[in-house]
């Protein structure tokens, strides 16, 4: 039996439910012929709670319905349970940072089409990388690097060399590096700071037509990935084998996409904005992009590293975990890893508090003491 049948079947009455917000969970273990008892142990087995799955039913409805345009704002409000308008609207602000109309105007502007076409036209102007990065792409390519070429590479981008420093301090990798080869050589390894030349370079390219708010929490985040992804595979209670050059690229570059979709040339950036402020987990958020901009986070950073000419088995790779993201291609245990690490990553940059349904997804992953991750995504706040 699938071990989230009664998760989807909770979801299914909410779907057909007149006013969701009102369906109680006793009005829900009756529909499903089940007690109370049965029914709060068998959402406990699988890790989560009815009040959890309606609240996420209900914040994905929400945006969903505003950017269709199924429903008026006041329908909205009574199916998402308010007793009038102006109650949700202020609770709308409170989260998105403005009003349910205002989002749903800035949702219209444009057409997905155009909206897609302005994306590629922007990331096939985007500057040339900076020359340490494109040596350190080419020389890996042929194979040629070691400890001594990277660091002497390194070493002549001042501003590159600083922030490899900076990456390889104390509070996140250990020992504070005495010297450049040091935090090469023994804090990040040879890979990682290829790969962080690549984030860098996307950044400093977008740097000036992007929110500086959107990059100091994005790009942080993004770096996080390498720590977090150790952290995962010491905390996973049963083996899982990992491509972890492949999977480590996938985590650092799959979140890329965001400076790209919030581009202030780009006809909906201004959406994009206020659906990061409000939108609290990676899938939502991506289930809302795709119709609203005919691409997902993961396929805008497909479109980045393919301008750029980054290795193509990585965009290969990002392309399917869009699809596994999508349930069109079915995961494997350590794309499911992937996905989870990659909404840690999200709710770390957004600054999120609440991580209960991590936790209840880390559980049900085999990932043990999720206080750990908890403590490393807390560390960029």
């Amino acid at each position: 039996m699938d071990n989230l049948l009664i998760t989807e079947a909770v979801n299914r009455l909410l779907h057909d439910a007149d006013l969701p917000a009102s369906l109680t969970i006793e009005q829900s273990a009756f529909a499903l012929s089940m007690s109370m008892t049965s029914f709060r142990r068998k959402l406990a087995q699988e890790q989560t709670s009815y009040k959890l799955i309606q609240s996420k039913f209900l914040n994905e409805l929400c945006v969903r319905a505003l950017l269709t345009m199924q429903m008026n704002v006041e329908e909205l409000a009574i199916k998402l349970g308010y007793s009038e308008r102006a109650t949700f609207e202020r609770a709308f602000r409170n989260r998105f940072g403005t009003t349910a109309s205002k989002f749903r105007e800035l949702s219209l502007v444009g057409s997905p089409e155009a909206n897609n076409q302005k994306l590629t036209e922007i990331a096939k102007n985007m500057p040339p990388m900076p020359t340490s990065c494109q040596q350190l792409l080419s020389e890996k390519k042929l194979g040629d690097l070691n400890l001594e070429r990277v660091a002497e590479i390194v070493s002549q981008d001042l501003v590159f060399s600083g922030r490899i420093m900076g990456q390889a301090s104390k509070a996140i990798y250990g020992r504070t590096p005495k010297n450049l080869r040091d935090a090469i050589g023994r804090n990040l390894g040879i890979s990682t700071v290829i790969n962080f030349a690549v984030i860098f370079a996307v950044k400093d390219a977008l740097n000036d037509h992007v929110e500086q708010v959107i990059l100091n929490r994005y790009t942080p985040a993004i770096l996080l990935a390498p720590r977090l992804f150790q952290c995962v595979r010491k905390l996973l209670v049963i083996d899982c084998e990992f491509d972890i050059e492949i999977t480590e690229q996938v985590l650092l570059f799959s979140l890329l996409g965001i400076f790209l979709l919030t581009h202030q040339n780009t006809p909906k950036h201004e959406m994009m904005r206020y659906a990061l402020h409000g939108i609290d987990d990676l899938h939502s958020l991506n289930q809302h992009v795709r119709p609203a901009m005919e691409i997902s986070v993961y396929s805008a950073s497909s479109l980045i590293l393919s301008m750029w000419h980054i290795d193509a088995s990585v965009v290969k790779q990002l392309n399917h975990i869009d699809k596994v993201s999508q349930l069109v291609t079915k995961g494997n245990e350590q794309e499911k890893l992937v996905l989870f690490m990659l909404s840690c990553l999200y709710a770390a940059a957004a600054r999120h508090t609440d991580f209960t349904p991590l936790e209840q997804q880390a559980e049900r992953l085999n990932i043990q003491n999720f206080e750990e991750i908890k403590q490393l995504l807390g560390s960029i706040n």
